[in-house]
């Protein structure tokens, strides 16, 4: 069980197309991106798929059959409830030896043996800070959780090469955007949860999770007017944080432009009060306006679908880094 050793592996070919699949506890969502001479991706399919776990197999053989997905790569996509990230200086070993040193490293933070942990690792861009330690960021995932997933889509005959993770998924979005050179924030809003990342030029500066979604950010009662201003307040707090924190660490120019992946209702809304309320520089990121393909991207299935997509498009982002 060595998958997550694949996490930041470029592709030395490209493949014929990458199926994405995130399993969740309701379902599973997939997205399809064929892959062109010009190594340009095409995205066939993407959808959220309802089922409970014993019709999981059927839906992935159906798909699979569906759209030939036998020379496909595939890639898993864990949900952030699926694994964790931590920070950590580098160990003094060489590099042989340096994932067993993450391991126990990070081995009292863990609710699992750290023996049954999946372990990869990557490092942090450099900081600009005087006497600053070189950092890396270390993903850990518990092996009960991955061979079931693995088996699953071996059964459906689908040849998994790559296990991937959130802040990848938005990097690669990220990575489609014309303000990728200088840097962009994307921010992924779920119900009731939120995510952003920074990053450059396909470098990943920061990855933060906060608990506001876009349930706390809709329209609401008058009598709640209060509790909603104060949303959006917290929500620019943490997006200033994290803008700030990336300024004032790390030694590029400053990167103030946020991307907002659509919500199911009042994107807008939401990027008008960040920028005329808080002087944010935001904007809604239509998937479809930068992504080609045959499917019609609603504002809901782009906000459930975004992650998937973006793991479908790892092959054309590591091409062109």
């Amino acid at each position: 069980m060595r998958l997550l050793q694949k996490l930041f592996h470029k592709h030395s070919t490209t493949p014929q197309g990458v199926v994405a699949i995130s399993f969740l506890g309701t379902g599973f969502i997939v997205a399809i991106s064929q892959y062109h001479a010009n190594n340009r991706p095409r995205l066939l399919f993407c959808d959220v798929i309802e089922a409970p776990q014993q019709q999981w197999l059927s839906k992935l053989q159906a798909l699979a059959e569906t759209y030939r997905l036998g020379n496909y790569s595939c890639h898993i996509l864990l949900s952030q409830e699926q694994y964790r990230v931590f920070d950590t200086e580098v160990p003094q070993v060489d590099e042989q030896e340096m994932k067993q040193a993450v391991r126990w490293r990070i081995a009292e933070m863990l609710d699992y043996p750290a023996d049954q942990a999946i372990i990869d690792y990557f490092p942090l861009p450099k900081s600009n800070r005087a006497n600053s330690t070189p950092l890396l960021e270390v993903v850990s995932c518990n092996q009960a959780i991955i061979a079931p997933l693995l088996q699953t889509c071996h059964q459906a005959g689908l040849k998994v090469t790559v296990v991937e993770i959130q802040e990848m998924a938005l990097r690669n979005l990220a990575f489609l955007l014309p303000e990728n050179t200088r840097g962009i924030a994307v921010l992924n809003l779920q119900p009731n949860n939120g995510h952003i990342i920074i990053q450059q030029a396909g470098a990943l500066y920061l990855s933060r999770k906060f608990n506001i979604g876009y349930n706390q950010l809709a329209d609401s009662a008058l009598s709640a007017e209060l509790q909603m201003t104060t949303e959006h307040d917290n929500l620019a707090l943490e997006i200033q944080r994290s803008l700030d924190y990336v300024e004032n660490y790390f030694a590029i120019p400053p990167i103030s432009s946020v991307a907002l992946l659509l919500a199911p209702n009042r994107t807008e809304a939401i990027v008008n009060n960040l920028m005329i309320h808080h002087g944010i520089t935001a904007r809604a990121m239509d998937l479809s306006a930068i992504i080609d393909g045959d499917v019609i991207l609603t504002d809901a299935l782009q906000n459930s679908c975004a992650a998937a997509i973006g793991t479908s498009l790892r092959p054309y982002v590591e091409g062109m880094r």
